[in-house]
Parts: structure tokens; sequence; C-alpha cells
């Protein structure tokens, strides 16, 4: 996991940051404010704060006009003749307006949407560029759910109706210095269509539903093998960066039911959702557990520690669970459980540390 966080630390230390109130180190997605309430680009990406990110999930988005598979550019000048500095997808990618010029030009910022044939190769690069206003178009956005990515934890939190409704582990892209596109674009973007069950390679990728032109929200991918699907290599990275770009979510389910196919059989139908993914900017830290925080475990012979009294990892016979606090899960009585891959409990705080660590500012 280690190696992992330093070698995208390497890509986000280009990134440029912006905090607001130094105090508690609130970071925001974009490079800077011009006073858009409930901004994707101006609200800080604090999960805790819920009205915060339920109102910047359903307010209206600022796209590029076009098809959803079709992508344009951004100038370094306000002049089609000057240097493409960003790759945009139409549609459904949001772009933060800095300004809007009387010269028929405005001056926005993304996350570079530059793919494998970008002639750009300003991969995942936060980037300022103008383009012409008459481009632009606002819209509004689906009002009952909203989708949260974030890099740093790797989890998808599904909003519903103004309120968290659960967490699920992802796997984000994961860039090398082969092929650093893999990368996932951060910034905002609307779900705009149902791609279904797709191959790459040699493996499938289940339920997708499209959000950035090549970039779709799937269930963690498999190998088919005969009549079986093998879900095992790629299970056990989930949590961890390690996808080609696409954002896998965990197929097994947490103890609401919630998984991908929970969500293609409920959002599918909402097109037009906002999803966002938070870059996971140096300086960015994962919060530790409340140390009272109870977590659960089979004392018949389990091997896994679990978020809640109930869990589809458990049978019902070993219920219920017995219990522990968080402060005592690294005690000689619990130090080998491992998380269990169905309810995803908090990290131990080594992990956490290890995770955090790479994130230090410089």
């Amino acid at each position: 996991m280690l190696k992992r966080c330093l070698a995208m630390l390497m890509l986000a230390l280009m990134l440029p940051l912006t905090v607001v109130g130094a105090d508690d180190m609130a970071f925001i997605p974009g490079s800077t404010t011009v006073g858009l309430a409930n901004s994707y680009w101006e609200t800080p990406m604090d999960i805790t704060d819920e009205e915060a990110v339920w109102a910047m999930l359903t307010a209206p988005i600022t796209v590029v006009k076009g098809k959803q598979k079709e992508q344009t550019v951004l100038y370094k000048e306000p002049d089609e003749k000057s240097e493409p500095v960003a790759d945009v997808t139409c549609d459904s990618q949001g772009v933060h307006v800095l300004e809007t010029r009387p010269d028929g030009w405005s001056l926005v910022e993304v996350y570079s949407s530059s793919f494998h044939d970008s002639k750009i190769k300003a991969w995942n690069q936060l980037t300022q560029g103008y383009i012409r206003t008459n481009r632009l178009q606002e819209k509004t956005v689906k009002q009952q759910y909203g989708l949260v990515v974030d890099k740093l934890t790797q989890r998808l939190y599904i909003f519903k109706e103004g309120k968290l409704y659960d967490t699920l582990a992802v796997s984000t892209g994961l860039p090398n210095e082969r092929q650093p596109y893999n990368e996932t674009r951060s910034g905002e973007f609307l779900l705009v269509s149902r791609v279904g069950d797709f191959k790459s390679d040699n493996v499938v990728g289940a339920m997708a539903l499209r959000f950035n032109n090549g970039d779709f929200i799937h269930e963690v991918v498999h190998i088919p093998r005969g009549s079986n699907k093998a879900y095992e290599p790629f299970e056990k990275v989930l949590g961890e960066r390690a996808s080609h770009g696409c954002i896998r979510v965990q197929r097994k389910r947490t103890p609401l039911g919630t998984n991908m196919t929970w969500i293609w059989k409920n959002i599918r139908q909402h097109l037009g959702t906002r999803i966002v993914i938070w870059e996971d900017v140096p300086g960015r830290q994962m919060p530790f557990p409340d140390p009272n925080t109870v977590l659960h475990y089979n004392a018949q012979g389990g091997k896994n520690y679990h978020a809640g009294p109930t869990c589809y990892g458990v049978r019902d016979k070993f219920l219920p669970m017995a219990t522990f606090t968080y402060a005592e899960l690294d005690s000689d009585a619990y130090k080998n459980l491992t998380p269990c891959d169905y309810c995803y409990p908090p990290l131990r705080v080594a992990d956490i540390q290890a995770i955090n660590d790479a994130h230090k500012l410089p």
C-alpha cells in the first residue's frame, strides 16, 4: 500500500494546492475561489459536513456543449491559435468558471481529461485555460442521489436525499511511468449513459456507468473462467489504487445491502446524477477513528473484525458477535484480525499513518 501511495504522491506534487482556513487545513478541489456558492471547486473536501456536500452534489453544473464521447481543449490564451493546455470531455465534465470576459471568452479550470491518445498529455493536471463562452452550458443535476469518490480513502460515499447513505470500497487508477494516463481524472462529472458489461483485455467489468468519456464506474473486474468468475485478484486490492482509470466498486454487500449491483439497480435510472472525485493532494490527511468506536468479531474462530453487529460476511449462527473498541485493535487479543471485505471497518492506526505519511506536505 505504501508503495502505491508514494507513487501517487510524486504525481500529486505537480498539482496546485489551495487551503481554505490554514488552521484546520480545509482543502478544496480548485486552485482558487471566486465566490461560487455550493461549487464543487470551492467546497472543502470534508465528508463529515453532509449539508455542505449535499448542497454541492445537487447544485447546477457548467459543462461544455457536445456529445458525451467528444472532447475539446482549453487554450493558453483567449485565442484558438494559442497553445492547447488541457483536454475537456463534453457533456459530462464540469468546469470551474473563473472569469467571463466581454470578448466572448471564459477562463475556466479543470483536471485535464487527457487519455492515452492525448496530444496535450496533461495527465489529470489541474489546469486553467480559455474556452469560448458560447460553448459553455449550465445544467441542473438529478436531486435524489450523489456520489463522492475520495482518492485519499479509496472509498465511494453514496448520498441519498440529503444524507450520507452508505460507503463502499473502490479502486481508482494506478498510474506508472509507462502509463501515466491510468490516473483517474479528478473533478466533477455527470453519469451520462448505461454501458453495462464490457471487456478489457482478459477481464470483464460489469454494470458500467459512463461519467467521463472512457472512464466508467463499475463492479470490481473479474476474469471469466467457464461458468465461474474469478474476482479474488482484484478484490484483494479494493481500497487501493489498482485500475486503468475507471472506478472499480465492491461486489460484496455491506450490512445495508449496498454494492455495485445496488447502484446499478437504483442510480442507473437517474442519469444526470453528479459524481465528484476528490484529489488526494499533498497535505490532506485521513482522520483517525475515535478510540471508543465499537468493533465486532466472531468469537467462535472468526478471522476478521467488522464495522457493525451484523455483516453478510458472518453467518447468522455466529451472531451475536463479540465487541471490542478501536483502541484495543492492536492489542494481543485482536492484532491478528483482518478487516472484513464486506463491511470494510476502519483501517488500523499503522495503515492510516502510512497513508498520511505519504501525503505530508514537502
